[in-house]
C-alpha cells in the first residue's frame, strides 16, 4: 500500500492547471462564494457537453469540476470560461483563491459575509508573496447561520459570533482547530493575510515546510503562530463542530423559503445542470448556491411550489432527507481514477440502505476506491477501502487506518455491515427510528 506522501500530489487542479485523471482532464472551477446564476449554470452544462464528457462534480469545497476534457478542447473551454468570468489571470492566482463561505451568505443571518469573502479572494490574488501557499491551504468564513460550516476543515477560520459582533479566529482544521481570539468584520482580510504570512515564514524555517496549518501548530504551537502574525494571544470559544447539515428539501430560514436538491455522491450530469437552471428561473430567484454538502440550494422559492419542485428534481436528485444515499460518501471509483479498482458508485448504491441502518443521520459509510479517501477524508463509522477490486473494512477511521476485515467483495461487505447493523439494533432493543 502507498504511503500518504506517495498518494499526495501536492497541488490541486484548477481551470488553468487541470489534472489528468482516468476519464480525461479534470477542470476545477472555484466559484466565488458558491454563488452561480441560472444562465451561467446552463452555459456550464453546454460546455461540459461540448468540451468534456457531460459529467461534473460538486466538490466538498463547493467547487464545480468538469470531467473528461481533452487537451485539444481545453483552449475552447478556457475561452468559454473567460466569457463567463470564471477564469483567473494565471494558475497561481487561481490556486490561492481557496476561500469557503457560508452558502446562504447575504440571505440569512445577521451579517452578510459575501463582500468579506470577495475581498479576501481579491487580496489573496493581489498578494503575490502568498501565491507560494500550498494548493490545499484554505480559508473559511462562517456567518454563524443555520447551515454551519463548523464541521468543514480549513487552515484559517473565521466564525461569526452575534453576541460579540465579531469573528472567532481559529486555525488548524475543523474539530481540532485552536482559537486565536476575535477580530472585527473589517479586520478579517488583514488577519487572514497575516496568518498566511506567518505560516509561510515559520514553515520556511523548518527542515520540511508543512503543507497545512495543523502541521505547523503541532510543530511550534498556536501561540507562536499568533505572535508571528501580530495577533494577541487570546483563545476564543468557537462554535462546536457537529454533524454536517443536510440542506435537502424545503427549508424555512428567517422567514424565507429555500429548496435543496442533492447530487448523489456529488455527481452531476449536464442534463441535471440544465434542470437546476430551469427550476431556479421558474420557481426561484434565478440564482443557485453551491454547498460543501454536495447539494444545490435554490433561494427565495415560492412555498406553494414545493411539491412542484420535488417532482421536478425527483428523477435525478436527492429531494428527501430520509434518502439512504445521504448515508454514503463515494469517490468516482475505477471509471474516473487510475488508482481506484472498484466501481464505487454502484457499490455505494447497493449498500446505501444498510448504511442508513448503521446511523440514523449523516454519513455512516465511506466507499473509497483507494486508500487516499478523497470523497471523505475525515473519519466515518465505516469505511470500505478498495484494493485490487475488493474491499477492506475500517471501523471508526479513515481510508488510511487499520482495517478489521480484508478482501471483501461488495456482497460480503454488505453481509458484514448488515450483521453489525442488526447487532446494534438488538442492543438498542429495536430498529433505529
Amino acid at each position: 500500500m502507498l504511503t500518504r506522501a506517495q498518494y499526495r500530489k501536492g497541488w490541486c487542479p484548477g481551470a488553468l492547471s487541470p489534472m489528468q485523471v482516468k476519464d480525461g482532464l479534470l477542470v476545477r472551477l472555484r466559484i466565488t462564494g458558491g454563488v452561480v446564476s441560472a444562465e451561467t449554470l446552463r452555459q456550464l452544462a453546454e460546455a461540459s457537453r461540448a468540451f468534456g464528457n457531460g459529467l461534473m462534480d460538486l466538490s466538498s469545497r463547493s467547487n464545480l469540476q468538469l470531467r473528461g476534457v481533452t487537451q485539444a478542447r481545453l483552449p475552447q473551454l478556457h475561452a468559454t470560461l473567460d466569457a463567463l468570468h470564471l477564469i483567473d489571470e494565471d494558475p497561481c492566482a487561481e490556486a490561492v483563491r481557496n476561500v469557503m463561505a457560508s452558502p446562504l451568505a447575504g440571505l440569512t443571518g445577521t451579517i452578510d459575509i459575501g463582500p468579506i469573502a470577495r475581498a479576501l479572494e481579491a487580496a489573496l490574488v493581489a498578494a503575490r508573496d502568498l501565491h507560494r501557499l500550498p494548493g490545499k491551504f484554505g480559508f473559511l468564513i462562517d456567518d454563524g447561520g443555520v447551515l454551519s460550516l463548523a464541521d468543514e476543515p480549513a487552515d484559517v477560520r473565521f466564525e461569526y459570533c452575534e453576541r460579540r459582533k465579531a469573528f472567532a479566529v481559529s486555525t488548524g482544521g475543523s474539530r481540532e482547530a485552536i482559537g486565536l481570539g476575535h477580530c472585527a468584520p473589517d479586520a478579517v482580510v488583514a488577519t487572514a493575510l497575516a496568518l498566511a504570512r506567518a505560516f509561510l515564514r515559520l514553515g520556511a524555517a523548518m527542515p520540511e515546510p508543512p503543507r497545512r496549518m495543523a502541521a505547523l501548530v503541532a510543530a511550534c504551537g498556536a501561540d507562536d503562530i499568533a505572535v508571528a502574525a501580530g495577533l494577541g494571544v487570546a483563545p476564543s470559544t468557537r462554535r462546536a463542530a457537529s454533524e454536517a447539515p443536510s440542506p435537502i428539501g424545503f427549508m424555512s430560514i428567517g422567514g424565507a423559503a429555500f429548496f435543496g436538491a442533492g447530487a448523489p455522491f456529488g455527481r452531476l450530469t449536464a442534463a441535471m445542470l440544465d434542470s437546476a437552471a430551469e427550476a431556479s428561473q421558474i420557481f426561484g430567484s434565478g440564482e443557485i448556491r453551491l454547498t460543501p454538502w454536495r447539494a444545490l440550494i435554490f433561494p427565495r422559492v415560492d412555498p406553494a411550489a414545493i411539491d412542484s419542485l420535488r417532482r421536478h428534481f425527483a428523477a435525478d436528485f436527492i429531494v428527501g432527507r430520509d434518502d439512504p444515499r445521504l448515508s454514503v460518501a463515494a469517490c468516482g471509483g475505477a471509471l474516473a481514477c487510475v488508482r481506484a479498482t472498484t466501481q464505487t458508485h454502484a457499490d455505494a448504491l447497493a449498500l446505501a440502505a444498510i448504511a442508513r441502518r448503521l446511523k440514523g443521520e449523516g454519513i455512516a459509510l465511506h466507499v473509497s476506491g483507494c486508500a487516499k479517501g478523497c470523497a471523505h477524508p475525515r473519519p466515518t463509522p465505516f469505511t470500505l477501502v478498495g484494493d485490487q477490486g475488493r474491499y477492506d473494512l475500517v471501523v471508526d477511521g479513515t481510508a488510511f487506518d487499520h482495517s478489521i476485515a480484508q478482501n471483501l467483495d461488495v456482497a460480503a461487505a454488505g453481509k458484514l455491515l448488515a450483521a453489525m447493523a442488526h447487532a446494534d439494533e438488538e442492543e438498542r432493543g429495536g430498529e433505529r427510528p
